[in-house]
């Protein structure tokens, strides 16, 4: 006996259908998942017109098709998706928004771009030089966009004009790397690598001269996969290694150390290296080292205040070491103390309180100063010393 079922109903009315290659280029392309649901809509409405030759699908369709969308959020989406030349809108008869005509094909040329970009197999060899002068093209074609901005800014002298200048300088320091790597490398930049170089050049602020140095020494040790190499500079970065000595000097220590093994960048610290020579402390230890992440990290104070207080150790002991400084940084952190120049402070103006407390009259001066010094040391002396001292008193 025939039966009704809701699921029926709900397969004659179809799926939505979104290609795959708008999720995998969704950063490339600048689209956020509103916009992609946008697009999703889109295609489905376009799905369900009729006859199919129309390339197009009104926004009165959309609308239809997706229940939760308004004309206002509709048109707000359109607008910035036309502007960014991934779908073209089109006016109908009357001057109703629902009228208008939504085309796909700026979209779907992009893909295709990015696709033959990417799988350059597809392509004969002829189709490849082509896909390579599209893109030199594009280059060319930003930095002239870029270079007519520059213009129009100097004859209105406006604020902006700053603005497009430095635009204009980083894509030039983008393609003169872009052109070494290319260069080094024989091919065309992946999709992964001018990401990575984005990142190198925006977020980690290296310059164009530093950037080919490191990657000089990178491709000289058959490193040219785009993740390590910004392990690499992540680290660099991190730990300040700014010079070309500094760049030969961690490439030798931590990348040659074992060729066949993986990078050891996670284990180049030089604020470590430089605390021990400043301190005379043999930072080599492993335990030593988490003793001194434990004041940069769990504590949070910055290398300059460790080094600070590896200096009042130095000059307030003979045999100081570690603990001595680690009284010091609880004391500091006890009262709220995070910079050089508060400490400084905090010395000074205990020394003008303890001068200030003298007692006048007194007579045993070794026994005002023993107490002066036993005052003086109560900010910075481990426990135990403090002991030892307040029992010889």
């Amino acid at each position: 006996m025939p039966q009704e079922y809701a699921s029926i109903e709900i397969l004659r009315w179809g799926f939505a259908h979104l290609p795959g290659a708008v999720l995998y280029y969704a950063k490339e392309l600048d689209i956020d998942m509103e916009d992609i649901g946008i697009l999703a809509a889109i295609i489905y409405a376009f799905e369900k017109t009729k006859p199919l030759f129309q390339s197009g699908v009104r926004t009165g369709q959309v609308l239809q098709a997706c229940s939760n969308l308004t004309a206002q959020k509709l048109s707000r989406k359109l607008t910035r998706l036309s502007k960014m030349e991934l779908l073209e809108v089109v006016d109908g008869d009357t001057k109703s928004f629902t009228d208008k005509t939504v085309y796909l094909e700026p979209l779907m040329e992009k893909l295709q771009q990015l696709i033959l970009r990417d799988h350059p197999r597809i392509i004969s060899s002829q189709s490849d030089k082509q896909a390579e002068k599209i893109q030199i093209q594009e280059y060319e074609d930003r930095i002239q966009q870029l270079e007519i901005l520059l213009e129009e800014e100097k004859h209105k002298n406006l604020p902006l004009h700053n603005n497009v200048n430095t635009a204009m300088h980083n894509s030039m320091h983008y393609k003169r790397v872009a052109d070494f790597i290319a260069k080094k490398s024989g091919n065309l930049l992946s999709v992964k690598m001018e990401n990575e170089l984005q990142k190198w050049l925006d977020d980690f602020g290296f310059t164009p001269e530093f950037l080919l140095c490191m990657l000089e020494l990178t491709f000289e040790r058959n490193i040219n996969n785009p993740r390590d190499i910004t392990r690499i500079a992540r680290d660099l970065k991190e730990y300040s290694v700014n010079t070309v000595e500094g760049l030969e000097l961690y490439f030798k220590n931590y990348v040659d150390t074992n060729q066949n093994a993986p990078l050891r960048v996670n284990q180049f610290d030089p604020d470590i290296a430089e605390f021990g020579n400043f301190t005379g402390i043999d930072m080599n230890a492993e335990a030593r080292k988490k003793v001194y992440y434990k004041w940069r990290y769990d504590w949070r104070f910055s290398h300059q205040m460790i080094m600070k207080a590896g200096e009042i150790m130095c000059q307030r002991t003979k045999n100081g070491g570690l603990e001595y400084i680690d009284s010091v940084l609880n004391n500091w952190m006890s009262k709220e103390i995070r910079s050089v120049a508060d400490v400084d402070k905090e010395i000074a103006e205990f020394k003008a309180r303890t001068k200030a407390a003298k007692p006048a009259g007194l007579a045993n001066s070794e026994k005002t100063a023993g107490k002066r010094a036993g005052k003086e040391y109560e900010l910075y002396v481990p426990p135990e010393v403090l002991e030892e001292l307040k029992s010889k008193a």
